[in-house]
């Protein structure tokens, strides 16, 4: 709901402006606005008040709405991503994703063959090198699937 409020010829956008406005030219104090009656309440007070509707958002506002909402979406899908490789469950999301790739990193420079991980079960498994980086593929193909949902839906909708 769109509040608007003339006061002496000027525009306010909030009772707490107008408010002000009247205090400094009247030097007056008074109660905060009803709830019912409010038309009648600033008038009174030589105020014109009035209410409008929120407009009608446009078709790009309501475009970029569902694009934000099926980001969400993917967000929450991408952070629940779990892969298996060897019968281990390993975390998927992008924080795993970016762990794993340290550690494979890491591995190949100080030339390790394996590491400890803590699993998707928050169980503590010696894993390889070779595992982890499955468990990093696998991850990021099934996020890859996830990231251009959001504009695939946007662009069928549109054909």
């Amino acid at each position: 709901m769109i509040r608007k409020y003339v006061y002496d010829g000027e525009e306010y956008a909030s009772s707490w402006l107008v408010r002000q406005a009247i205090s400094r030219k009247e030097n007056k104090a008074f109660s905060a606005e009803p709830e019912e009656g409010k038309a009648e309440f600033w008038a009174a007070l030589g105020v014109t008040y009035t209410e409008t509707p929120d407009p009608e958002p446009t078709e790009e506002e309501l475009a970029a709405r569902e694009l934000e909402k099926a980001k969400r979406l993917r967000a929450a899908q991408v952070a629940a991503i779990k892969v298996e490789v060897d019968g281990m469950t390993f975390d998927g999301d992008e924080t795993a994703q970016s762990r794993m790739a340290r550690a494979i990193t890491a591995a190949e420079t100080a030339g390790m063959d394996s590491t400890v991980w803590v699993l998707a079960d928050n169980t503590v498994a010696t894993v390889t090198k070779a595992q982890l980086q499955q468990a990093l593929t696998k991850a990021m193909l099934a996020m890859s699937e996830l990231w251009t949902v959001p504009y695939e839906e946007k662009g069928d909708e549109a054909s």
